[in-house]
């Protein structure tokens, strides 16, 4: 099989990465002069961009994978099937990784069965409250949730980035 230079992580997610940290600090580190609507605003923005942060880890490692590890007809038939995107649930994940080796899927579900499935859970209420959002429904979320949320999605990205690393 042939193998192409490529780098790891995908460069793309360090922007990426760095944008989603920024924000969480400015959430995190709330000035006297901010209201609590600008606040709670700025909350939901954080749930949305760490969602949406996960997503496209998952789909950029699994791009990066494909493009080291293949080319041509093959690479073009493999990232056309990837743009598919999904919300980033558990399950769809799984799916994802599963589709790569079935190892991969089984140990990224003992991830999300640890602690009592406590990033399953996670996981699917950052992806349920990032819908709720977006469709102008109450999410009745506070900072310390969303700031926990980032972290359990960064936890799982991480994981996906390494057991993905082509080389």
């Amino acid at each position: 099989m042939a193998t192409y230079a490529v780098q790891w992580p995908p460069g793309s997610l360090l922007p990426l990465r760095k944008g989603l940290d920024e924000l969480a600090e400015a959430v995190r580190y709330r000035p006297r002069e901010r209201s609590d609507t600008e606040q709670i605003w700025l909350t939901r923005f954080l749930v949305i961009r760490t969602c949406g942060h996960l997503e496209q880890v998952a789909y950029e490692a699994a791009r990066g994978y494909v493009s080291a590890k293949s080319g041509g007809l093959v690479r073009t038939f493999a990232e056309s099937w990837l743009v598919r995107t999904k919300n980033p649930t558990p399950d769809n994940l799984l799916e994802l990784v599963g589709r790569f080796k079935a190892e991969l899927r089984d140990n990224l579900h003992t991830l999300f069965e640890e602690e009592d499935q406590r990033l399953r859970r996670e996981i699917s209420f950052l992806v349920d409250r990032r819908n709720k959002i977006a469709h102008g429904m109450s999410e009745g979320l506070g900072t310390t949730k969303a700031l926990s949320l980032k972290t359990d999605a960064q936890l799982v990205g991480d994981w996906i980035v390494t057991n993905l690393n082509p080389g």
